[in-house]
């Protein structure tokens, strides 16, 4: 067994985060990316969690996207700082004619049905470049990365991860709905 040597931090010493480097490419295999539960805790939340403190929590976290779990810690959804925003927060409320304390995150994520996933037998072959071009055509801020064969849900990668890694933008055009082109049309 090797002795390692230790020693005291010197005051210039800081902790570092992974935007401070620019060693992602286009062409970096996608797995630098991944936020890989196997190695990392997945950030959850409870989906009967308020909606009020579910945002305070991420906000205090630095936190982007949260899966959503049961009382089991299953998966049931995801909830980003997007989806928790007054605005959204506000229309939820008056279409579930809740109070603002009885808004909860089940209200307002994504639930599982919803998630688009990636194969991680695929995703460990991939570029980042092929990441960020599957989310475009996807539509999708985030992916899951599912083991199949193991029925894993192996990790998460999301365009703003990606982005501030890459330290450039990464556009994602949300996809429209019938909702959508019928509120532009009656609009006018």
């Amino acid at each position: 067994m090797k002795n390692l040597s230790v020693f005291s931090l010197a005051v210039n010493d800081h902790l570092v985060q992974p935007e401070e480097f620019e060693d992602i490419k286009a062409s970096t295999s996608a797995l630098a990316i991944l936020t890989d539960f196997r190695s990392h805790k997945p950030h959850m939340v409870d989906g009967h969690l308020e909606a009020a403190e579910a945002l305070e929590v991420m906000r205090a976290e630095d936190v982007k996207i949260k899966l959503v779990v049961d009382a089991h810690k299953e998966f049931v959804g995801v909830i980003s700082l997007d989806d928790l925003s007054h605005h959204n927060m506000l229309l939820k409320q008056m279409a579930l004619h809740l109070k603002h304390d009885e808004l909860l995150v089940r209200d307002l994520m994504h639930p599982r049905t919803e998630i688009r996933a990636i194969d991680f037998d695929q995703f460990q072959k991939a570029s980042v470049g092929d990441v960020v071009s599957t989310l475009k055509k996807a539509h999708q801020e985030y992916l899951l990365v599912v083991d199949k064969e193991a029925h894993h849900i192996r990790g998460i990668v999301s365009a703003r991860d990606i982005a501030s890694r890459l330290h450039t933008p990464v556009e994602i055009e949300k996809e429209l709905t019938f909702m959508d082109i019928f509120s532009a049309v009656t609009a006018h």
